[in-house]
């Protein structure tokens, strides 16, 4: 990121900054993370409550609650803040928050040659509404998603739609799947869509009670971005519905580019009304490993 600074200064000094593009990974990046009681956001799109509902609203058709949380990420300094309401207003509404922002963007010594530096930043930003309805067994939800991304002083907004659909199968057994749709705007032109699929089945142990999660990404929102493809398998047990014990791993790649896996091991205690997750996340190479927390309160009679 310092090599950036210099980059910066450099076309400063030519009156040429203007000319740069904003299209960058890092609004991408924010549109794929989830909180820490997520898991992770492939594989546990089914899995229902706070694990699913923050991919997939309709995951969780009767919970009511506050979700706020916080990751930061060791490669490139990276702090995400993620927060959702769910709550009753003729239908049930899901409101979700999530900003990411890169700090020591300029190196120091530089910001004390160009103090016109300090103004530019690294962002991500997006908040989205959906609304969630239940028939039967069925749960669907629609909602819209407005973007900002800011690249060093260019700033960009644009707009994505989003549908979900939960079936749930059985008595254990659950499926999930998304559709995110951008409309044209200044970050681009929409591609297609990008879809997502998802599985879970519980099981009953003597050790407490397991889900067993699956699921697979593939798409890409805009035309500027490369194509996405995902898999995550995961697992989670719940003893005595009071500690939650989850892992997943998945690999991913980027139109035809290599393969990629990460990884994730999560504890959630919940008391009551109230939760408290954490999560660690670690890949070989990329983004390097990050680590997550948040916090959880439930409406007593949610899901």
């Amino acid at each position: 990121m310092r090599r950036t600074g210099w980059w910066c200064a450099s076309l400063l000094s030519l009156g040429a900054l203007k000319a740069v593009s904003a299209q960058s990974s890092h609004l991408s990046d924010l549109e794929r993370a989830a909180p820490a009681a997520t898991g992770d956001a492939v594989s546990s799109g089914a899995a229902g409550g706070w694990r699913a509902l923050w991919t997939v609203p309709a995951a969780a058709p009767s919970l009511r609650g506050v979700l706020v949380g916080l990751e930061q990420n060791e490669f490139g300094s990276v702090t995400t803040v993620q927060a959702v309401a769910r709550f009753d207003v003729g239908v049930l509404w899901q409101l979700q928050f999530a900003q990411s922002q890169v700090s020591d963007v300029i190196d120091p010594e530089l910001l004390a040659q160009y103090p016109e530096l300090a103004a530019l930043s690294v962002m991500a930003r997006y908040v989205a509404i959906d609304g969630v309805h239940t028939v039967g067994r069925t749960t669907v939800s629609a909602g819209l998603r407005q973007e900002y991304d800011e690249l060093l002083g260019v700033r960009k907004s644009g707009a994505t739609a989003r549908s979900s659909v939960f079936v749930r199968v059985g008595r254990r057994t659950a499926l999930a799947s998304v559709i995110d749709r951008a409309f044209s705007s200044s970050l681009g032109a929409p591609a297609d869509a990008r879809a997502q699929i998802a599985v879970s089945h519980d099981v009953v142990t003597k050790a407490g009670h397991v889900q067993l999660n699956a699921g697979a990404r593939v798409g890409r929102l805009r035309q500027s971005e490369m194509t996405e493809t995902a898999y995550a398998l995961g697992a989670t047990l719940s003893v005595q519905d009071f500690v939650l014990i989850n892992a997943s791993a998945g690999s991913g790649r980027f139109s035809q580019g290599p393969w990629t896996w990460r990884a994730a091991l999560g504890i959630g205690i919940e008391l009551g009304s109230l939760g408290a997750h954490f999560r660690y996340g670690f890949r070989p190479e990329g983004r390097g490993s990050s680590k997550a927390a948040a916090v959880t309160y439930t409406r007593r009679g949610g899901s």
